[in-house]
């Protein structure tokens, strides 16, 4: 049996939330490139009690990010790497496993880019902020294989001002894998 279908379809649904700029760039030199009012709000509303999955490093970067009811959990190499609130766990399966454990419906997966190359096999569904800027950087979502994916949902913002680019809230689903 496959194991993408193995693992994904018994455990929580495996949701990919971020934000990149055109040309894929998450961040550069551990910095986010621009400030997004309104994509803050979403993450924040969206992200919202849920279990939150995270490399270590962003994990670290998103220090005082996180609300109360909201669970992180720590994709680390380090044995002893202490979670406030949360849980430190070695790959992919182990952070599946604890959240059906915990009776978790979603684990949304935060960053940072290693992660999400590693979970995008496994997701049920991304949601994607696309930034109107091409920007360089050394952090970059994965590319999707679109035939892969359906737009479900889709939210334009312009742009406010110089200082705060256009973009656009996307929310793809899973096809059927069989039709893949």
């Amino acid at each position: 049996m496959d194991k993408a279908i193995e693992i994904a379809k018994p455990l929580p649904r495996l949701i990919l939330i971020a934000a990149a700029s055109r040309n894929g760039v998450l961040a550069a030199a551990g910095k986010i490139p621009w400030h997004l009012p309104a994509d803050v709000s979403h993450f924040r509303a969206r992200t919202a009690g849920h279990w939150l999955l995270l490399g270590r490093t962003t994990f670290e970067q998103m220090s005082g990010w996180f609300r109360p009811g909201q669970v992180p959990v720590v994709l680390t190499r380090q044995k002893d790497y202490a979670v406030p609130d949360g849980w430190a766990v070695v790959d992919l399966e182990a952070a599946l496993a604890l959240a059906e454990a915990h009776q978790a419906g979603e684990l949304l997966v935060c960053g940072g880019g290693k992660v999400y190359a590693a979970t995008l096999p496994f997701a049920d569904e991304v949601i994607l902020t696309v930034v109107d800027l091409e920007v360089s950087g050394d952090t970059f979502f994965p590319v999707m294989q679109m035939a892969e994916w359906e737009l479900v949902e889709q939210e334009d913002f312009p742009a406010g001002g110089a200082e705060i680019p256009a973009m656009s809230i996307r929310r793809y689903l899973r096809r059927d894998r069989a039709a893949c």
